[in-house]
């Protein structure tokens, strides 16, 4: 993995919701989705990116990945109570701002340790 193609399946994330919550798609177990370990960038994080876990940028983007997967995980369970309406606000609103933020610090721990940090 490449932190490219973690800013790629990071934003894969909205269309991945936006098509669960028009009923298409995959199912999500909203307990297993806030844990951030289980994705690829997770998986990074906590295993072969501890390796620059003194550096701010890692530390940045390791608290806003574990924000966005709690995000993620509470529009399904938003969903999953009733209230899609609130669902797609919390995906266009809070979950959005969650996503860039992950990009964001992809980018900048990208721009501290090399193009190719995985």
């Amino acid at each position: 993995m490449t932190l490219d193609d973690a800013v790629k399946a990071h934003v894969a994330w909205k269309v991945r919701l936006q098509s669960y919550l028009a009923g298409h798609g995959e199912k999500f177990d909203a307990a297993k989705v806030a844990q951030d370990c289980h994705c690829d960038l997770g998986r990074w994080i906590h295993g072969d990116g501890l390796r620059h876990a003194l550096a701010p940028e890692y530390r940045t983007l390791r608290d806003e990945h574990a924000a966005f997967h709690k995000e993620a995980a509470r529009v399904i369970v938003t969903n999953e109570r009733g209230d899609q309406a609130g669902a797609r606000a919390l995906l266009a609103g809070a979950f959005a701002e969650k996503s860039l933020r992950v990009v964001i610090a992809i980018t900048d721990l990208k721009r501290v340790v090399g193009a190719r940090a995985a």
